[in-house]
C-alpha cells in the first residue's frame, strides 16, 4: 500500500506544478514557472523512486 500512496503523492506534484508552471506563464510570474517546473521534476523522481525495487 506504501507504493501506492507514494505514486499518488508524486502524480500529485507533477499536475501541481504543471499548474504552477501554466499560472507562472500566463500572469508572467518566471518565480511561479520555476517553481512549477522544480515541483514537476520533485514528482517525476518521487514516481522513479517509487517504481524501483526496494530489495536485490
Amino acid at each position: 500500500m506504501t507504493n501506492f500512496k507514494n505514486i499518488v503523492f508524486s502524480t500529485a506534484n507533477i499536475i501541481a506544478g504543471q499548474l504552477k508552471q501554466e499560472i507562472g506563464y500566463v500572469t508572467g510570474s518566471r518565480k511561479i514557472a520555476r517553481s512549477g517546473i522544480a515541483q514537476e521534476m520533485k514528482g517525476h523522481a518521487q514516481k522513479v523512486a517509487s517504481s524501483r525495487p526496494s530489495a536485490y
